[in-house]
């Protein structure tokens, strides 16, 4: 009977150490949630500004290659002005503090590879066609209309632009070339195939001296 008082004395401080446990994770468990959400907005956030950032840049270069062909106050240009207008005051509304070093690099880095697209193309209808060509003089006029706006978003970096065309121009030589051995083991020599490729050769490895 004497031991009850110590056994009821340890049970309350169980029950009270319990309960004082159960008050610490009530009291973290909002703390963590809060920042989780936290975490997730600056997420959400972060993936909303570089899907915006995108869609500018694409359409900065879609506005460049139409440039040579349409005037500014033409309807496809204007409905680019006013897409691009929305996307900046969304950008705006999500990042507050404005991102344009980020979005200047977004369309930088998509203008290189546009105009090192456009320079394999060129060279690779070089052989078909001359340079007074339809074809050759839009390509050249959009390669001139991207290499103008590149040049106002980064004026001292045709150095990148120069490499990223030589290194298409590589990729595709490589790609040419697997491709001519893959057909020499089908074909003759003369055939059609092999002349075309060796031809299209020929004018990358031109225009890659050049550059």
């Amino acid at each position: 009977m004497r031991d009850k008082p110590l056994m009821l004395s340890m049970l309350v401080m169980i029950i009270v150490s319990g309960l004082a446990t159960i008050s610490v994770v009530l009291v973290q468990q909002p703390v963590r949630t809060a920042s989780t959400g936290i975490a997730d907005s600056e997420s959400t956030s972060k993936e909303s500004t570089k899907t915006i950032t995108q869609q500018i840049a694409k359409l900065e270069i879609q506005r460049a290659m139409l440039e040579p062909v349409f005037t500014a106050d033409a309807s496809i240009i204007e409905k680019i002005e006013s897409q691009l207008g929305r996307l900046r005051q969304r950008l705006s509304q999500v990042q507050p503090d404005g991102n344009q070093a980020a979005v200047n690099d977004a369309v930088f880095e998509g203008i290189k590879a546009k105009i090192a697209e456009l320079e394999v193309k060129r060279a690779l209808l070089e052989p078909v066609f001359t340079s007074e060509a339809p074809v050759i003089q839009k390509i050249d006029s959009q390669i001139g209309s991207l290499s103008q706006r590149i040049a106002k978003i980064q004026p001292d970096n045709k150095a990148a632009v120069n490499h990223a065309v030589s290194e298409a121009i590589k990729a595709k030589i490589t790609e040419l070339k697997a491709k001519r051995s893959l057909e020499a083991t089908q074909d003759s020599s003369t055939s059609p195939n092999l002349t075309s490729i060796d031809s299209k050769l020929k004018s990358l490895e031109k225009r890659l001296v050049g550059r």
